[in-house]
């Protein structure tokens, strides 16, 4: 029997605070915006793309099957609706008729299956090929009803095909020399100069409308300018070189929520992303349980959620943010400080006067602030750190190699938990950078993917929860707050709950317009 999609949308988000102008206020067309990324693009090519700041830009000119809420929930997109097979191995997806790409062709299920066909083929080198390996056959109904029959039953698999990883663009861009991608978003690609800027231009012909009946999008240009260094950015923006951005100095945070500077708004609230300490299970002292739990026993998590988020962020167990849908409500702190219970594991282990371990952290201002936080919490126990930060390259290579003992970091939210458990945590997991193997938790995360009810499911993955909270893998922080600003002329620029600049179904700069 045929299960029909039922979308949810998880509890709105609490503000710290938020300036940004009421929609209320007639919007206008015109106006050029330029934006203060983190990072510059991998590439334009959004079959082969890597990175947030790719996929940043990929969803200013391509879209999905599906997008995200403003929640960070799945909802529909190009598809207006889809059904699910039993046992969650085949999706049929019904897609919007008229839509049209910016070479003034129209979008057709022949047209989805060639992008699904390109990102599988092994001559395209993408790399998010394996991701739809899953796929054992794509069969174009009609027009517009495009059926995916899976090799085994995936609940989860609609993160698979989100912005971020399956942008649809017309097959006459597939391998353009330069890449030029020709999608159905808001914008029309325009050039791009490394290091410099990505440029897009207003597509008159986007198929989507403002709540008010409105063409959108409202703004005439967008340039993206990489401005790796925070302080940077927001010199930048008080400068009136940028007219947003993507995340501010950690250290101006505190004075923004009391007062924001003239000329300026900023958006600073809780986030989706989370924080972590990842140890190592096959090497060094942290292969040791006793090791793991001792660590654990050692943080005050809220206290090093104050440290760096400004008082904003509660301490969590878990990766999904209080009010997902994938949080569990109620779960307690399976390891709530307690110096003298780490200290007697510590003994128990074989370390009576204290161990060494080694960190390695990105070089990114809120990350050190708080791997410096950590290491003088653990000196207490006598576990000594030795810190070792590096560019996000490096930092990715040590940690597919288990060159260290603890890994500290932020990962950025997925609408499923499949996406997130078995990406970080399965035994043969690419990302499961310290080598946690557990044949029965594996076991677990199998069953869990295949459910349909999501009460079921999500009952199944609290189960997943409670054994990392046994074993140790890793150890869950805390959720990364979104702390974004503006120039005042920039009205409605509403980002959802990763922080994204276009994709979700309520907000982003396609709804945003320039105050004249």
């Amino acid at each position: 029997m045929i299960k029909k999609v039922l979308i949810s949308t998880a509890a709105i988000l609490a503000c710290a605070n938020l300036a940004f102008t009421s929609e209320a206020e007639a919007q206008q067309y015109g106006g050029s915006v330029t934006m203060g990324m983190y990072g510059d693009l991998y590439t334009p090519d959004l079959h082969r793309t890597l990175g947030n700041p790719t996929a940043q830009f990929g969803g200013l000119v391509a879209e999905s099957l599906v997008t995200y809420s403003k929640t960070c929930d799945i909802v529909p997109s190009l598809a207006k609706s889809w059904d699910v097979g039993p046992g969650a191995k085949s999706y049929t997806f019904h897609l919007r008729k008229g839509v049209k790409f910016h070479n003034g062709k129209e979008l057709t299920a022949e047209i989805v299956k060639a992008n699904m066909d390109h990102f599988k083929a092994k001559e395209t080198k993408s790399p998010r090929r394996k991701t739809y390996k899953s796929v054992k056959k794509i069969e174009v109904i009609d027009k517009y009803t495009l059926k995916l029959s899976l090799k085994k039953g995936d609940y989860g698999f609609l993160v698979k095909i989100r912005p971020t990883l399956f942008f649809i663009t017309h097959p006459d861009s597939f391998e353009a020399k330069p890449p030029h991608p020709i999608g159905t978003g808001p914008f029309k690609f325009v050039e791009w100069k490394p290091k410099q800027y990505a440029k897009v231009t207003k597509f008159g012909n986007y198929w989507k409308k403002a709540p008010n009946g409105d063409k959108l999008p409202y703004i005439d240009n967008v340039t993206l300018r990489p401005i790796p260094d925070a302080t940077v950015r927001y010199t930048a923006l008080r400068a009136g070189d940028v007219d947003w951005v993507w995340a501010l100095p950690p250290e101006v945070v505190p004075n923004l929520l009391k007062k924001a500077p003239k000329g300026l708004q900023t958006s600073i609230r809780s986030g989706a992303r989370w924080f972590y300490v990842n140890m190592n299970n096959i090497a060094g002292p942290t292969k040791d349980i006793k090791v793991r739990r001792a660590l654990a026993y050692a943080l005050n998590k809220q206290e090093l959620m104050d440290a760096i988020t400004w008082g904003l962020s509660k301490a969590g167990v878990q990766p999904y943010y209080p009010g997902s849908t994938w949080n569990h409500p109620g779960v307690k702190e399976p390891y709530p400080q307690d110096l003298a219970k780490s200290r007697a594991l510590l003994k128990e282990a074989g370390y009576p006067d204290g161990v060494t371990v080694n960190a390695i952290v990105p070089n990114q201002s809120i990350l050190l602030n708080l791997a410096t936080v950590v290491q003088a919490q653990l000196k207490k126990v006598g576990i000594k750190v030795n810190i070792k930060s590096m560019d996000k390259s490096a930092h990715h290579k040590r940690r597919i190699k288990q060159k260290f003992d603890i890994s500290i970091g932020h990962l950025a939210y997925a609408p499923d938990p499949a996406s997130t458990y078995d990406r970080f945590f399965y035994s043969k997991a690419k990302f499961n950078f310290g080598k946690y193997i557990n044949k029965d938790f594996d076991k677990l995360l199998d069953k869990a993917r295949g459910i349909t009810d999501h009460k079921a499911r999500k009952a199944e993955y609290r189960k997943v929860l409670a054994v990392l909270h046994r074993d140790v893998p890793i150890a869950f922080l805390g959720y990364l707050p979104i702390a974004q600003a503006s120039r005042s002329r920039l009205q409605g620029m509403k980002t959802n709950c990763r922080g994204d600049i276009i994709a979700n179904d309520k907000g982003g700069i396609s709804k945003a317009w320039i105050q004249k």
